[in-house]
């Protein structure tokens, strides 16, 4: 039994010792959810009894692997630069080509991502499940699931035992937006700040909190539709709706959700072609976001961009991936829990699917039905399963098994805190059963 196992017995021991407070204080964390500010389309935040727990060692190995993995993607963001074959192999669209082309990688290569994977918690083995940079979200949700669980017993006798700590997802951003900025300005200013999405579609609460914490470190910020953008051209200013001058843009707005309503979105793209506002994250980030780039880096021709030690941390990191064809469909169909399909460029997990969580009949159907362009084939990686308490499959209280899945925040390159999902489902979605936990660092 390794340390981070022993930990997850200690907390849990300590959970049990008292049936009726573990239920009744199980109860408060939902209600304090339900009247936090995690609230996403009316929805709250559905979450277990025990937090996840990491140590300070395993949280030093996340940083470093990162360390590893940018180093890979800055080499495949560099070729696709210098090498008209290497843009090929991406197959964008011209009008993202464009964007990413008048982006300057060299900046910032992702000023924010959250690198998603499955992580065995007893061999220390992984492998990635999605690289989210554009609309990177739900710092918001660990804040307030930590702050709920100063409501459990457990909660706070185990950490009076241990030195723990939480992740500071926000004014960690602050400075790191502010840096960005100056380094591509070459100025001392202190920026106006507009955060940026489709706020129809966007988790606004989360929003609110990111501008409070800019006002609070002296950085004016306002929070706005990427449709309400005026862009002055004469001038070369780009102005909020209240009509501020917009120095940078902390951008939401998924690359795949501006490029499909470009014609809404008029003003931001003639700002960011005239130079006129700093876009933090670039649309370069798209090299990362979209899901193929699973696919580049296992392609035999950039294989010689890398190390050995490279090539093999993505042999053992990087499922295996490739363009959904035709002569794809004897294998998939014969070994269906082997394979899921993803759309090239999506998000929360829409048009998904997943040999493991469909019988072989419903398989063979949605394989069938499955377009042969816009998707992706990989190997599916069963995840991790640990147990905790929350509410089952039949709606009631107890103790069940949950698949979990990982993921890092990184801020431009440096490794600054965790997000922590579980579902009763292989696939961790919040079209299924998925629950977030409050992430937790134990000092060795």
């Amino acid at each position: 039994m390794n340390e981070l196992q022993t930990l997850n017995r200690e907390y849990a021991a300590l959970a049990e010792q008292d049936p009726r407070r573990l239920a009744r204080e199980f109860d408060e964390i939902t209600e304090f959810m339900k009247a936090s500010s995690a609230i996403h389309h009316g929805e709250y935040v559905r979450t277990c009894y025990q937090p996840k727990l990491f140590t300070e060692a395993v949280f030093a190995s996340f940083a470093a692997d990162i360390r590893t993995l940018y180093g890979i993607l800055g080499k495949v963001a560099d070729a696709y630069y210098l090498d008209p074959g290497c843009r090929a192999l991406f197959g964008f669209e011209p009008l993202a080509e464009e964007l990413i082309l008048r982006a300057d990688p060299r900046a910032s290569l992702l000023p924010m991502a959250r690198i998603d994977f499955f992580y065995n918690e007893e061999t220390g083995a992984y492998k990635y499940c999605e690289f989210n940079t554009d609309g990177t979200s739900a710092m918001n949700e660990d804040r307030e699931l930590n702050r709920a669980q100063q409501l459990s017993t457990a909660h706070r006798v185990f950490c009076a035992r241990h030195r723990t700590r939480t992740c500071e997802l926000f004014h960690s951003w602050v400075k790191t937006l502010c840096a960005v900025y100056r380094r591509i300005r070459r100025t001392e200013q202190t920026p106006y700040v507009a955060i940026v999405d489709f706020l129809d579609c966007g988790t606004v609460n989360e929003f609110e909190v990111f501008q409070g914490c800019f006002v609070e470190e002296g950085v004016p910020a306002e929070v706005c539709d990427v449709r309400a953008l005026r862009y002055d051209a004469a001038q070369k200013c780009l102005f909020g709706p209240g009509g501020h001058r917009i120095d940078a843009i902390y951008r939401r707005a998924v690359t795949s959700d501006v490029l499909e309503r470009r014609a809404e979105c008029g003003a931001l793209l003639a700002a960011v072609r005239d130079d006129a506002v700093v876009l933090v994250g670039d649309f370069h980030t798209q090299l990362v976001h979209n899901k193929t780039i699973f696919r580049i880096l296992h392609e035999p021709q950039l294989q010689t961009l890398f190390t050995a030690e490279e090539r093999e941390f993505i042999r053992a990191h990087v499922p295996l991936t490739k363009t959904f064809a035709e002569s794809d469909l004897p294998r998939v169909l014969a070994d269906k829990d082997a394979w899921i399909l993803k759309p090239l460029d999506s998000y929360a997990s829409r048009g998904v699917h997943a040999g493991v969580e469909c019988t072989q009949a419903e398989w063979e159907q949605i394989v069938q039905n499955t377009p042969r362009t816009g998707y992706l084939l990989q190997e599916f990686y069963r995840p991790y399963v640990t147990e905790n308490y929350g509410i089952g499959p039949d709606g009631t209280f107890g103790k069940n098994r949950y698949y979990n899945l990982t993921g890092v925040y990184v801020y431009d390159g440096v490794a600054q805190g965790i997000y922590s999902r579980v579902s009763l489902s292989p696939i961790i979605s919040s079209q299924y059963s998925e629950k977030t936990l409050p992430t937790v660092i134990v000092a060795e």
